[in-house]
Parts: structure tokens; C-alpha cells; sequence
């Protein structure tokens, strides 16, 4: 009985040499899958951190271009706000000058005409001075300012330079004219007329006329008389 308890003994060594063996083996295996997923984890680890890094820089990029169209916008609403305020301030210059220059004169021409009223030979004609009667002028003017009336102070210089004026004559002109009222884009008005009902009323010469507004000359106009 001993011997065979001897036998069974000898025979199970074999056995267990055998299990440790596969049991090494299967550690193994497992170490090596460990292994192989830490280095995997690792290798995506820095993929992450890679994409990380490129989202944060274009995270960086976009901000940073934000910022430049934040203050681009912003100096376009200051320079529109400017603009504004430009505009606004033309548009109540421009209608200062239109209520203190509410018209101006493009073209003036001169006429002799008779007692009537009558132009003869029409405006810009020559004159003689064997047949003036009244010196008429007529302007052609641009409305700036329509509805209101203006007072046209008008002077003539004879054929000696010197101002020509009468018993009404305002102070430092010939005469005046009411016009009213003063009508917008171009328009053609004749002024009163200076001289007599007689043939032969001036003096052959240089003779000029000027239309005033205010402190300011409209227009003048040098004109013969043969």
C-alpha cells in the first residue's frame, strides 16, 4: 500500500509541471495585452492631445479674427455715425445759405425798351443810343429757396461810371425790385427799366448794370450803346 501511494505520488508531479507551465503562458499572454493596450492608449492619448492642441489653436485663430471684426465694426459705426452727423450738419449749412442766399443769377442781359414796356429788337440786341428809352435788364435765376420773396437792389453806371439815380432812388442804387416769389430751378425775370419815354434818352458809351442781394452782387452786366 505504500508503494502504491509511493507510485500515485511519482505519477501527479508531471501533472502540475504541466498547469504552472500554462498558467505562466496565459500570464503572459495577458502581460503582453496589456502591454500592447497601455502603448495603444498611449499612441491615442497624443492623437487627442494633438487635436486638442490644433482645436485650441484655431479656437486662438478664430477669436483673434473676432476681435479684428469687432473692431472693424465698430470703427465703421463711428465713421457711419460721423457721417451722419456730416451730413446733418451740410444739410442745415446748406439751408442757411439757402435762406440767405435763397437764388442766384446764371445770366443777365439788357434791352431797350419803350414806354410799353415793349423790348425792341429783343434782350442782348444792340442798342442805340439815337433810339434808347428805358435800359431794361433781364435774369435768368436759379431758385435755391422757393416761396420767398427777395428785394433785388439794382444799380446803373452811365457811360462816365458814375451812379445813375433819381428823386426815390434808395440810398447807394438806382432802384429796387420786389421779387416775389422767388420761384425754384430756372427761371427768367425782367427787372424795371431806367431812361425816358424820348428817343435818344442816353449817350452812346460803356454803360453797366449790377443786381444786388443783400451784401452780395448777383451779377453784373457791361453793355454799348452805339
Amino acid at each position: 500500500m505504500k508503494q502504491d501511494n509511493d507510485n500515485q505520488l511519482s505519477t501527479s508531479t508531471p501533472k502540475r509541471g504541466r498547469g504552472a507551465k500554462r498558467l505562466a503562458a496565459v500570464l503572459a499572454l495577458l502581460l503582453i495585452a496589456s502591454l500592447a493596450g497601455a502603448y495603444f492608449l498611449f499612441q491615442d492619448s497624443d492623437t487627442v492631445k494633438a487635436g486638442l492642441k490644433d482645436a485650441n489653436d484655431q479656437i486662438k485663430e478664430l477669436q483673434k479674427q473676432n476681435a479684428q471684426l469687432k473692431i472693424e465694426l465698430d470703427t465703421t459705426k463711428v465713421n457711419l455715425r460721423r457721417e451722419k452727423e456730416i451730413r446733418e450738419r451740410i444739410e442745415l449749412e446748406n439751408d442757411t445759405l439757402k435762406t440767405m442766399f435763397p437764388l442766384y443769377v446764371t445770366k443777365m442781359e439788357v434791352g431797350n425798351a419803350d414806354a410799353g414796356g415793349h423790348v425792341i429788337g429783343g434782350y442782348g440786341s444792340d442798342i442805340s443810343a439815337a433810339n434808347s428809352m428805358y435800359l431794361m435788364p433781364r435774369i435768368t435765376y436759379v431758385g435755391l429757396k422757393g416761396g420767398l420773396k427777395a428785394e433785388l437792389m439794382v444799380r446803373l453806371y452811365d457811360n462816365e461810371g458814375k451812379l445813375v439815380t433819381g428823386n426815390t432812388s434808395p440810398n447807394g442804387y438806382s432802384y429796387s425790385y420786389q421779387l416775389n416769389p422767388i420761384e425754384l430751378n430756372e427761371n427768367t425775370v425782367s427787372l424795371s427799366g431806367w431812361g425816358g419815354g424820348d428817343k435818344g434818352h442816353f449817350q452812346p458809351g460803356v454803360y453797366r448794370y449790377e443786381v444786388w442781394l443783400g451784401d452780395r452782387c448777383l451779377s453784373q452786366k457791361f453793355f454799348r450803346l452805339k
